[in-house]
């Protein structure tokens, strides 16, 4: 008789304990704080958009023009930091412990769904994007909304595995087609049931005060997996995605109503801010995927990589590796929600927003990563074709992290440049007697009045031909207007303005 003994892992035979995925998640959040720290520079400068949210609740600014597309999400993020200190180094290293912080507990819920290694290779894959290591310590919603959607998707998937265990508990079996009888649950089962639910609720809360649009795109998926697993049932994981979209959408409703003249005013403002309608930009983003952050505003996105392109066409044929490896482990469900739920997010900024900017699309990255993880480690062929699969894989995921670490290195470092360069205008400018209450108008005009103190009226193109009402408005109650510019020829009303030559190209002119 032939016996045959059980494969034992290699770390159990060596008497090593295998570390366990949520200790390899940590390191890897740990490994992404570092990456943060080195490829991207904590002495970073302000952005434009960055500027526009840390002045909202900034102790030494005024606040910027908030347009209507915005939310306050990203403005409350900062508030603790920016209310008590104006230091962008502080902000910085602040966001990098919160990003950390959020890839770990995004991910954690996954390691609940499946208790094995792919989550922790997910978030190493994600954390690894040059759009995760770029966006890391930046005041910008988009991490936040792709880490959310990696929450919701798990705990969505816990909540409906909560309802169907408590429906077992009370002996009555599972048929979706029947309400759960509450009478007969106790305490701990209510709980069990509801705790899922509660925490799904908090995360799509978090993440419609970053981008309502975005949060409502992530919950409709949500909302039909609910139906499809539940039925009858599904009213608390249903209600739990309602309340959540209910804050940030709450919120934002009733802004429009107080300071954009109604809901309406408002939609139509941030339809015409997005340049949204029936659009095709698929070309514009493979432009994009090795950078720049916008293509819009006269920046030209150059022709496409082919390295860069064949990692995006990658991405899509390696999800479906992982769901088809999944579904011959039985265990599908999860990671094709994840995957319907990530090209759910995408499609909007391919075909109804005109204009291409690579971070509209890390929640796709995010939730795509994890069926790509799975197709990493799920099972290799047997025979001669393990090795060598096995090697190919392993090649592909360094391969991923030395590209997008080189992508990530080099947008930090033209980006840190630009933004040095502003900073010692600010700092002439501050020399020169710039000093509030004042209003800086013009290219950069957002950060440079950021790093001021003063009011801020930005520019893209080209100048109003009249003064605009908020600088004739500063003027009017004695403020010191300055107009800031590099290659935007100067409005002829200010032509006779006193010149100032500030460091690099930076140029500008104070009114009398």
């Amino acid at each position: 008789m032939t016996v045959t003994r059980p494969r034992v892992p290699a770390a159990a035979r060596s008497g090593r304990p295998s570390p366990s995925p949520v200790a390899l998640l940590a390191l890897v959040g740990v490994l992404y704080a570092a990456a943060q720290l080195v490829l991207v520079s904590p002495r970073m400068g302000i952005g434009w958009d960055e500027a526009i949210y840390a002045s909202q609740y900034a102790a030494h600014a005024p606040p910027a023009p908030f347009s209507a597309p915005r939310a306050r999400g990203t403005s409350l993020l900062v508030a603790p930091v920016v209310a008590v200190t104006d230091s962008v180094l502080v902000l910085r290293l602040y966001l990098t412990a919160v990003s950390s912080l959020a890839l770990f507990g995004a991910f954690l819920v996954w390691t609940r769904v499946r208790a094995d290694r792919s989550a922790p290779l997910a978030a190493l894959l994600f954390a690894g994007c040059w759009l995760s290591l770029f966006y890391g310590n930046e005041a910008m919603p988009n991490l936040y909304v792709a880490l959310g959607g990696v929450a919701a998707t798990g705990l969505l998937v816990l909540a409906v595995r909560a309802v169907r265990a408590s429906a077992a508990r009370t002996g009555r079996g599972w048929d979706p087609g029947t309400r759960l009888d509450w009478g007969r649950t106790s305490g701990a089962d209510r709980w069990r049931q509801w705790g899922p639910a509660v925490a799904l609720a908090a995360v799509l809360a978090v993440v419609s005060l970053m981008r309502p649009s975005d949060a409502l795109v992530l919950a409709v998926p949500l909302a039909v997996a609910a139906l499809i697993a539940l039925r009858r049932r599904a009213l608390v994981p249903l209600a739990a995605v309602a309340a959540g979209l209910a804050v940030g959408w709450g919120q934002w409703l009733a802004e429009a109503a107080q300071a954009y003249g109604g809901v309406a005013a408002r939609m139509r403002g941030a339809g015409q801010a997005n340049l949204t309608g029936w659009t095709v930009s698929l070309v514009e983003h493979a432009r994009a995927l090795d950078g720049p952050s916008l293509c819009r505003f006269g920046v030209r996105c150059g022709e496409v990589s082919p390295v860069a392109l064949a990692w995006g066409l990658a991405i899509p044929l390696m999800t479906l590796l992982g769901l088809w490896t999944a579904r011959r482990s039985g265990g599908s469900g999860p990671l094709l929600l994840a995957a319907v739920t990530g090209v759910a997010t995408a499609l909007p900024y391919l075909f109804y927003v005109g204009y291409a900017a690579p971070r509209f699309l890390m929640p796709a990255y995010a939730l795509l990563s994890l069926p790509v993880a799975r197709a990493v480690t799920g099972p290799r062929p047997a025979g001669r074709w393990r090795a060598p699969v096995s090697a190919l894989l392993v090649t592909g995921v360094l391969a991923h992290l030395a590209l997008q670490g080189t992508y990530a290195y080099r947008m930090a470092a033209g980006t840190y440049r630009d933004r040095e360069r502003m900073e010692l205008a600010a700092n002439a400018l501050r020399a020169a007697g710039v000093r509030p209450p004042c209003l800086v108008y013009g290219q950069s005009g957002v950060q440079l009045g950021y790093l001021l103190g003063c009011d801020s009226q930005g520019v893209t193109q080209r100048f109003a031909r009249r003064p605009p009402d908020r600088v004739r408005a500063a003027a009017d109650r004695g403020a010191q207007v300055v107009i800031v510019h590099t290659r935007v020829p100067l409005p002829p009303y200010a032509r006779q303005w006193r010149p100032l030559d500030l460091p690099g190209r930076w140029k500008a002119r104070i009114a009398p």
